[in-house]
């Protein structure tokens, strides 16, 4: 009986050890490495125990899209255990380049030509239109100027603003304004220009005291950049 008692004992630390040395030698369990096949770095991962693992961030590659991870050929099932060391290897699916129009409304200015770009991009030479009498300022979008550092996202079409550009003024006209007094001809000067006094007006019971811009007495000493009226300034004789 104490041999068969022994024997027992025996038999259960044996059973307690060899369990214990198989659970540290799977405590870690097995390595799982991955290559992202030209995309970005995935590190590896051991399973533990439960021999499986959690699904990975997915990796990138510029141009294409993550398919999934790949064992021999075949699509890995995350849901399974790993019964051994294994290397996953990423699938990918190159993007279709995807074209967008830009069309230009130039109200009447010269036509601009559709331009095809692809998704993402910036236009980088923008076309400007030419109107006849007006100088162009921006293309609009939905009525807001459109800043063309923003990557193009669908296709689009502009429409031009413009500014309407006056004649460039030559001459300015000086207007006299006799208070009651007999009349004096408007002048005419180049921009820039001095003028000549005119003959002064008369006006029976006053003296003309001399003309005037904004209550300061005109001395014609200065040249002229705008049209202005000058007012004759009376005192009673």
């Amino acid at each position: 009986m104490k041999f068969l008692r022994y024997s027992l004992i025996l038999v259960f630390l044996g059973i307690v050890i060899g369990g214990g040395v198989y659970f540290y030698n799977q405590k870690d369990g097995y390595l799982v490495t991955f290559n992202s096949n030209g995309g970005s770095v995935i590190a590896p991962i051991r399973t533990g125990i439960k021999k499986q693992i959690d699904v990975p961030v997915s990796p990138t590659r510029e141009g294409y899209t993550f398919v999934g991870w790949y064992l021999d050929d075949e699509k890995f099932d995350f849901d399974l255990k790993v019964e051994e060391d294994i290397t996953l290897t990423a699938h990918w699916e190159e993007e279709k380049s995807i074209v967008y129009t830009l069309s230009f409304d130039s109200l009447g200015g010269s036509v601009i030509e559709d331009i095809k770009i692809e998704k993402g991009s910036v236009l980088e030479d923008v076309p400007v239109p030419i109107k006849e009498g007006y100088l162009f300022l921006y293309w609009t979008y939905h009525n807001a100027e459109f800043s063309f550092t923003t990557p193009i996202d669908k296709s689009m079409t502009f429409v031009a603003k413009y500014k309407h550009l006056e004649e460039e003024k030559v001459n300015a006209t000086i207007t006299f304004d006799s208070n009651g007094g007999s009349l004096v001809e408007d002048v005419v000067v180049k921009i820039g220009d001095i003028a000549k006094m005119p003959k002064e007006p008369t006006k029976d019971g006053y003296r003309f005291a001399g003309w005037y811009l904004d209550d300061e007495e005109f001395l014609f000493l200065e040249p002229v950049y705008e049209d202005i009226t000058l007012q004759a300034l009376w005192e009673k004789e």
